[in-house]
């Protein structure tokens, strides 16, 4: 009887692993999934990811080394021009660098290619509060990616790894944009939204409607991290707007928002 007992224990405890383990998914799987889910043809993707670096002010010969690092790190391709050589940034073989030195604001941002032929920009900016003698340094980072397939896992570790160096995290935000030929009805979008929702065990916590655009806020455990809105969890974000000069319907969906212009 206490053979059984215990098996039977040993079970219970196994029926939630096997559960779960049959479902889990990636971040990108879920975006992508619920893109198709709407039936939006995917555009692009963009990854933002910023946090304080260091918890005091740095110089220009400081932010210049950091920057260099940086850059290297995340393999940004090509040589440096100048702001009058603008026209061959786009070929992709080459990197833009924009500086600000003030006496208690120091700039660098560096915008290019990286290895994978995406678009980066690197954003760091040194902050000091003379009177309180209080400074920070602050990490910016935002890639667009136009694969389809969206695969970000290899940046995503390559930045953790900087962030970690100072022993900092960072914040991250996932957004990917997507289109549907000519105007979408509203009643139908949030059809498919709601369909969309469900699939990745999602519930929706706020929501906007009217004959324009349609907004969700959505929380799901599918996705570890999350945010508040109003004392409730969030962790997922969908916007659908129509472009009436491009006769085109465009699809947001971010997690955990949506930090792109809609």
């Amino acid at each position: 009887m206490k053979k059984i007992l215990i098996l039977a224990i040993i079970i219970m405890l196994l029926i939630p692993t096997f559960t779960s383990a049959g479902k889990k998914y990636t971040e990108e799987e879920i975006l992508l999934g619920m893109m198709r889910e709407v039936k939006g043809e995917f555009l692009e993707g963009e990854l933002n990811i910023g946090g304080t670096l260091l918890d005091r002010f740095i110089g220009e010969r400081e932010i210049n080394r950091l920057g260099d690092k940086i850059k290297e790190s995340l393999g940004v391709l090509g040589n440096e021009i100048g702001p009058n050589q603008k026209d061959l940034f786009l070929d992709g073989k080459y990197f833009l660098k924009e500086e600000i030195y003030e006496e208690d604001f120091n700039h660098l941002a560096i915008y290019g290619y990286h290895e994978e032929e995406n678009p980066i920009t690197i954003i760091i900016s040194s902050f000091l509060n003379s009177q309180a003698n209080i400074g920070e340094t602050t990490l910016f980072i935002n890639v667009i990616k136009d694969d389809a397939n969206f695969n970000i896992n290899g940046i995503i570790d390559k930045i953790e790894n900087i962030f970690h160096d100072f022993h900092k995290t960072a914040e991250f935000t996932t957004c990917i944009i997507g289109t549907i030929e000519g105007k979408v009805n509203s009643n139908h979008m949030e059809w498919y939204g709601n369909k969309a929702t469900k699939k990745y065990r999602g519930k929706i916590v706020e929501k906007y409607v009217d004959h324009l655009m349609s907004s969700f806020t959505i929380y799901t455990p599918l996705i570890e991290n999350h945010i508040f809105s109003y004392e409730k969890k969030v962790n997922l974000n969908m916007a659908i707007r129509y472009n009436e000069y491009e006769d085109k319907t465009y699809i947001w969906i971010g997690t955990p928002i949506i930090t792109v212009g809609y």
